[in-house]
């Protein structure tokens, strides 16, 4: 029963992969954006704002790639803020 459980939802998932792919994509760029609007609120200029945004996240590939591998599980990044 757990082979066929483990079947499923890999099929089920390879199925649904890019409609997955593409929320976790807006997920992380809405929790940089939102970090980013915080920095430029306390006077850092945009770029620099950005990029200490994407800094304070982590590292955007690791984050994807763990939700890639639980993805028989709800996947959500959690905000590191």
């Amino acid at each position: 029963m757990k082979s066929l459980r483990r079947l499923l939802t890999r099929v089920f998932n390879s199925a649904t992969r890019r409609a997955h792919d593409e929320r976790l994509r807006e997920e992380i760029e809405e929790h940089i954006a939102l970090q980013t609007t915080e920095n430029i609120r306390a006077g850092v200029p945009p770029m620099e704002a950005r990029r200490q945004a994407l800094l304070k996240f982590g590292a955007v590939e690791v984050v994807r790639q763990d939700c890639r591998a639980q993805r028989g599980l709800v996947c959500s990044v959690r905000t590191r803020f």
